[in-house]
């Protein structure tokens, strides 16, 4: 009884290894697209589709945030406030608050822009069907000799 109860343990223990070794060996980029193609491409650019959408929404919620600050300062101007100087949204820090949000403005712009070139360089491979190889290269190490990396 104890015998069979240790081959069904090593049994299980040796399943559960092989899967492991299974799942992390198509983690691989030289194996992945080998083996499963369709499934390797759909998630590559699926996880460039999902950053683009992101970065696109935080982009749009900063040049919200940038409107409602605008029209925040144009009322305090409108109306000649200036509130006492402990008080939490008085001018200088709105015309601050604007400042920081415009410079985000830039940087998330870029955001978009680096998303949507990753989005058409896993685009552009899926197209190619490619694959990466087994060799580190040639005797320069990574890549061919003479090739710039893209």
């Amino acid at each position: 009884m104890r015998g069979k109860l240790d081959r069904l343990v090593a049994l299980g223990l040796f399943f559960c290894l092989a899967l492991t070794f299974e799942k992390g060996f198509m983690k691989l980029p030289e194996v992945f697209p080998k083996l499963a193609p369709a499934s390797f491409y759909r998630g590559l650019v699926n996880d460039r589709e999902n950053s683009l959408i992101m970065k696109e929404r935080h982009f749009d919620i900063n040049v919200q945030i940038g409107k409602a600050l605008e029209l925040r300062l144009a009322e305090m101007k409108a109306r000649g406030e200036s509130p006492a100087g402990d008080v939490l949204a008085d001018r200088e820090r709105a015309e601050m608050a604007l400042r920081k949000t415009l410079a985000k403005d830039t940087r998330n712009a870029d955001y978009v822009l680096l998303a949507r070139q990753n989005l058409d360089r896993a685009r552009s491979l899926q197209a190619k069907g490619w694959t990466m190889g087994w060799s580190l290269g040639g005797p320069g190490g990574l890549g061919e000799p003479g090739k710039a990396r893209q």
